[in-house]
């Protein structure tokens, strides 16, 4: 992370107004839907599931916050460089709908000086347009050789030329320019008590504590170090499969019917080796 400073150094100076300039190695959000553009599936590689195109090869995304120290309009970036990366374009008769916010990486255009002032914040985007932050999980950008399909609003997808189906070897490329597009299933739905949350962890989600703590069941043999039950409130009641026993000293949640505990981390191998992790 240490190399990254100076990157998030140069997008804030870049882009004073924008809070979300961010390093380009941060997790991968959550998808939102399960329909792709034509062609793109998920694959699972020795890195993890991503997105490949219909030959296998694995989707890389441009991270255009990345690339702002070398080009003012981040989605023309590869018009005359990547000779070693092939975009993923969309239809040609396909209309773009996002636009990277413009004046990241320049002075403001030229005004006429009859012109009325400028309103403060950034200029209007075009009818029909969002910006990435507001994008959904795939848009279609206007890239240097025609429409191309962007993800999460921020990466611009490419496959690397010559590359072997399966082949992540250009991961965090180009100071973390390139990144894989990493397959992170939905966000489930639960219904749970307070403070009970999911948490994206071993390939899978599993449900935590509000702190990220990993909950588990099973059966402890003295000593149960590392067994810290999940206390209820003392007047508890159930909420879906959440019951409330008072077996114990405290009152403790119990999940279908199996007590539960709070592990000591979000990494699974925190958990004890008789513990169970919970899994929605």
């Amino acid at each position: 992370m240490k190399r990254q400073l100076p990157l998030i150094a140069a997008l804030l100076m870049l882009a004073p107004n924008v809070s979300l300039a961010q390093p380009a190695d941060l997790p991968i959000p959550a998808a939102t839907t399960n329909t792709y553009p034509p062609g793109v599936s998920v694959r699972r590689t020795a890195s993890g599931p991503v997105y490949a195109d219909r030959k296998g090869h694995t989707l890389y995304g441009m991270d255009m916050r990345t690339v702002l120290r070398w080009s003012p309009d981040a989605a023309q970036y590869c018009k005359d460089r990547c000779a070693d990366w092939e975009p993923l374009l969309a239809p040609q008769d396909a209309s773009p709908n996002i636009m990277f916010p413009r004046g990241f990486g320049g002075p403001p255009a030229p005004r006429a000086a009859n012109a009325p002032p400028r309103p403060p914040g950034p200029p209007p985007l075009p009818e029909g347009f969002v910006t990435p932050q507001r994008a959904p999980d795939w848009s279609v950008i206007a890239g240097p050789q025609g429409p191309q399909w962007v993800y999460k609003g921020w990466h611009m997808i490419y496959v690397r030329k010559g590359d072997r189906p399966g082949s992540t070897a250009h991961d965090g490329a180009d100071e973390q320019a390139w990144n894989t597009i990493k397959f992170v299933p939905p966000v489930p739905s639960i219904t749970a008590p307070a403070g009970v949350t999911t948490l994206f962890t071993g390939g899978a989600y599993a449900l935590a504590d509000s702190e990220g703590r990993l909950l588990f069941t099973g059966k402890c043999s003295d000593p149960c170090t590392g067994w810290t039950p999940l206390t209820a409130p003392m007047a508890g009641r159930g909420l879906g499969e959440w019951t409330v026993s008072l077996a114990g000293d405290n009152p403790q949640w119990a999940w279908r019917g199996q007590p539960v505990f709070v592990g000591q981390g979000a990494d699974p191998l925190s958990v004890p080796r008789n513990g169970k992790v919970l899994r929605p």
